[in-house]
């Protein structure tokens, strides 16, 4: 009796064991043997078989999953060349209240294209981009066959007919043939581009620009093979340029006569008038203001004018500009400018006013300015006599700013290179060559951290440095500079040396911390003592560009004392 309920103990024990048939199931899948973006697609595959049962399973529903999972998974290969494909291994086991599948896979040998047959015709069958294209196409004999690569194959066919003006191009032909029993995979393609067609009249919406200002950005013409790539380059540069809020290019190819294609561009102009503002401070030259006004058309031809008015203990001025547009609105520009400025660092004092010509040239992401300017400038440097020096002299600039966002840069480079000189028998109480070279570097190693990296460098050759204008020496100390030093209070000098390294990290939502270290001077002789500032900032990143405030020490002077230093603005 002992024994037989024992017996019936056991079993009533073990049925516990196994879960019902129609309970619900948790149910849990893993692939081994293959990576990559066919172990991606073999997830994907499965995930959507289980899906097709519903969320729960039932007992029957997970065996029905266990026993297609394998033709699935042999499915789930065939786009990446795989078709001998084998499950070595497979287990379905009930563990901590769930089913775990496994499946161990052989994907075996990729299956090899052995002939790719592309031909070419009607009248672009010797157009010698496509052409091009046929002699390096990217699907070649002996590569394994993969249905993405074939894809993109045909995508790039297609691009490089439409850039070409062959807007009706069709694939007339369009075979994989696969042969299992060979294995192997023959590709046939056969394109026929049909008429090609050319750029048409470009017609602009009504703005307050005039019509002829407007045609001046186009940079293609009338009767030009017809290319979408070169018309999104075009809109991408008139979106960049500041005469325009928003620009919409869109080709009218149903209204083609004679196959030129209009094309229509819909523009949406700023306001009129743009105000900026700036606001700063430091320790030492208590609170910085900038005011300025940008009036963004006068008349029809996209001229305008910006006024600038700079209020601090140490730099303060006002400045005014009239800019012109050249024959490329997008890339050329001509600037006429005058300013008044007085300067008073910890070394001297100046009342300066220039005037200047200017032209300015953009190339390749590359910003080339020329310049004639005449400075008229009354100075002092520490305690000798004052003086007044007039100067005529041309400048060069290269300059080049290339970032991942405008505002908040994650990472990004700036680099700039003047050169600039005058001589004492041209108008000019003295002569002197001057250049300088700066660089920024900004890289992100992780989604946390910023790490900002710059140097500066600059050399004169000077007659008589009695005679330069103290704005055209150089000075180190403040923001952008020798930080915990105050704004220009190293120099002034014939030679500048800075460098810096700054680390960044997010501490919570928009605000990081930062430590830096930086080192330098501005002397009249090379390699003299370098000083050097370090200390901790905290940075806001705003919409409008980071809001700044360091805390740095002068490791270089009696005390090493501290300074706040505060600024608001984009890195670049």
């Amino acid at each position: 009796m002992k024994r037989w309920l024992s017996s019936i103990i056991i079993i009533f024990a073990n049925l516990l064991l196994i879960p019902s048939a129609y309970a619900e199931q948790l149910l849990q899948f893993k692939v081994f043997g293959v990576t990559g973006p066919a172990q991606q697609n073999i997830q994907q595959r499965l995930t959507e078989l289980q899906t097709s049962f519903g969320h729960d399973l039932t007992l029957a529903e997970v065996q029905t999953f266990y026993r297609q999972a394998p033709l699935n998974i042999r499915k789930a290969l065939e786009p990446f060349g795989y078709f001998h494909a084998m499950i070595a291994h497979q287990q379905l086991v009930y563990q901590q209240g769930q089913w775990l599948a496994y499946f161990t896979v052989e994907p075996g040998t990729a299956l090899p294209i052995v002939q790719v047959k592309l031909d070419i015709s009607g009248p672009g069958k010797y157009d010698p981009e496509l052409m091009k294209l046929a002699a390096n196409f990217p699907l070649k004999p002996g590569q394994p066959f993969q249905t993405d690569s074939y894809e993109k194959a045909k995508n790039l066919l297609f691009q490089a007919a439409n850039d070409q003006g062959y807007l009706q191009a069709t694939l007339v032909e369009s075979q994989i043939r696969i042969n299992l029993q060979t294995y192997t995979a023959n590709v046939i393609l056969h394109l026929n581009t049909g008429s090609r067609f050319y750029f048409g009249p470009v017609r602009f919406n009504s703005t307050p620009f005039s019509e002829k200002f407007l045609q001046r950005f186009v940079t293609f013409h009338q009767g030009e093979p017809f290319s979408s790539k070169t018309l999104l380059t075009f809109q991408q540069d008139m979106n960049k340029s500041k005469y325009f809020k928003q620009v919409i290019v869109t080709p009218d190819i149903k209204n083609a006569e004679n196959n030129r294609v209009p094309v229509n561009v819909s523009l949406t102009v700023p306001k009129t008038k743009q105000y900026n503002m700036g606001l700063g401070y430091g320790t030492f030259t208590g609170a910085r203001v900038t005011f300025g006004t940008d009036y963004r058309r006068i008349g029809d031809s996209g001229q305008h004018f910006t006024t600038q008015v700079k209020i601090s203990s140490v730099l303060s001025g006002l400045a005014a500009k009239y800019f012109i547009p050249g024959k490329n609105p997008l890339t050329d520009q001509y600037a006429i400018s005058a300013d008044a400025q007085k300067f008073v660092p910890k070394n001297g004092q100046s009342f300066s006013e220039k005037f200047a010509g200017s032209f300015n040239k953009t190339a390749r992401e590359w910003q080339h300015n020329i310049s004639l300017n005449y400075l008229i400038e009354r100075f002092q440097v520490e305690n000798n006599p004052s003086e007044v020096s007039r100067l005529l002299y041309p400048r060069y600039a290269l300059s080049r700013n290339k970032m991942d966002n405008l505002i908040n840069p994650q990472n990004g480079t700036s680099f700039s290179f003047s050169i600039q000189g005058a001589s004492k028998h041209v108008i000019s109480a003295t002569s002197f060559l001057q250049s300088e070279i700066k660089g920024k570097y900004i890289v992100s190693p992780t989604d946390l951290s910023r790490i900002i990296l710059r140097g500066d460098l600059g050399y004169t050759v000077v007659n008589n440095l009695d005679r330069l204008p103290l704005t055209l020496r150089f000075f180190a100390g403040g923001l952008g500079s020798i930080r915990g030093y105050a704004f220009s209070s190293i120099g002034p000098g014939r030679f500048l040396e800075t460098a810096s390294a700054e680390y960044q990290h997010r501490i919570y939502g928009d605000f990081s911390g930062a430590i830096f270290y930086d080192i330098g001077t501005a002397t009249d002789h090379f390699n003299d003592y370098l000083y050097r500032g370090e200390g901790v900032g905290v940075i806001y990143n705003s919409i409008i560009g980071p809001l700044q405030v360091y805390v740095g020490r002068a490791m270089s002077k009696p005390g090493k004392p501290l300074s706040v230093q505060f600024s608001i603005g984009p890195d670049f």
